[in-house]
């Protein structure tokens, strides 16, 4: 685990999922909402192993909804199911209203912003779902700037995102840190946006390092990196 010179540093803004939140605890939560309103009674050995099938096949939340929904259709016989489309909308906005924060992650941001950072967000997306994340957890507050890839129609890695994060902080680029777990978005994004990088080795993409950039599995790990 390597260290940053902390005096180059004004800002520190993080991915959400998997590095803010547990994304696979959230999602099961969702599962077991969704199937309590569209199969509802079913045994509890039964749900239980539909959570295990959708969240197998969402492949860390990747996976387009429009294949993934049909595909559960398919293999659990739904006959009477609601259309695709209603099941996508249903996905964006309900989803978010089950977040599961890392224990650590309240306590590492209320600890950075005492140290005096400017806190940021940057998350793929749609709109009305990641923001919606943002709200159920209850720590928007927290952050000076929030970007969600969805109210601008670019996504990570792609660098204006990045570039409008550090214009609503009002850092340079180059003084920002950016914190996350995607190998290709979030960290070869923010360093080919010319900002700083620290890799979440946590989640799908655990033991995918990238040369040269630090690591951490635990948000409260962060600090240090600082000192």
């Amino acid at each position: 685990m390597g260290n940053i010179r902390m005096q180059t540093i004004q800002a520190v803004l993080f991915d959400f999922d998997d590095t803010l939140q547990d994304r696979e605890a959230a999602y099961r939560a969702y599962c077991a909402a969704f199937l309590e309103e569209f199969f509802p009674g079913i045994p509890a050995k039964e749900k239980a192993a539909r959570v295990d099938e959708m969240e197998a096949r969402i492949n860390g939340g990747y996976r387009k909804r429009e294949e993934y929904f049909p595909e559960l259709i398919e293999l659990w016989d739904w006959r009477e199911h609601p259309p695709v489309e209603f099941l996508c909308c249903h996905f964006n906005e309900h989803y978010g209203e089950h977040v599961a924060l890392f224990s650590d992650a309240v306590p590492t941001i209320q600890l950075l912003k005492a140290q005096g950072y400017r806190l940021g967000v940057v998350s793929n997306g749609p709109s009305v779902l990641q923001n919606k994340k943002l709200d159920t957890a209850g720590i928007r507050s927290f952050f000076d700037g929030v970007v969600v890839s969805g109210d601008y129609g670019i996504h990570k890695p792609d660098k204006r995102l990045f570039d409008l994060a550090a214009q609503q902080l009002g850092v340079p680029n180059e003084a920002c840190l950016f914190v996350g777990d995607h190998p290709v978005n979030d960290i070869q994004g923010a360093i080919g946006a010319g900002m700083h990088a620290v890799w979440m080795n946590y989640g799908l993409f655990a033991g995918q390092r990238t040369p040269g950039v630090p690591e951490i599995t635990r948000l409260s790990q962060l600090p240090a990196l600082l000192e």
